[in-house]
């Protein structure tokens, strides 16, 4: 076999191992959500916020607010790993004079209510400033 055909083979395996790796996740994903739909309803007769058969409103709201908690959840998940991720420095935009940057944590609202992000920050003592390096 030559080294064309070698690293084709390489490349192959690699997509076939992500691509399992992709379908497993998925199925974890699809177990963690049904398990997470089991405990909302059990809740919410534990609760007392379902009582006896409920209007179909109050079902569906229900399910909407579980959605938005995950949704935040998985929002401020992907931003803290996106800052966790960015490098110990950054040039400053008017002067270019590298500095620190340092984690922030700081309350956003998204359209599925409020959550706390991490966030790189950083001073430039010679300009004076703070700025945001984006991710």
């Amino acid at each position: 076999m030559d080294d064309g055909a070698i690293g084709l083979l390489e490349k192959t395996s690699s997509l076939e191992a992500a691509c399992l790796r992709a379908v497993r996740l998925q199925e974890r994903l699809d177990g963690l959500l049904r398990e997470a739909a089991e405990v909302q309803v059990q809740l919410s007769r534990a609760d007392g916020s379902i009582e006896g058969i409920p209007h179909y409103s109050t079902i569906e709201g229900q399910a909407h607010e579980l959605g938005r908690q995950l949704s935040r959840e998985v929002q401020a998940r992907q931003m803290n790993e996106l800052a966790a991720l960015q490098p110990q420095t950054a040039k400053c935009p008017d002067c270019g004079t590298r500095c620190e940057l340092h984690l922030h944590r700081r309350e956003v609202n998204s359209i599925d209510g409020p959550l706390p992000l991490q966030e790189v920050a950083a001073h430039c003592l010679c300009c004076r400033r703070d700025f945001f390096p984006s991710a």
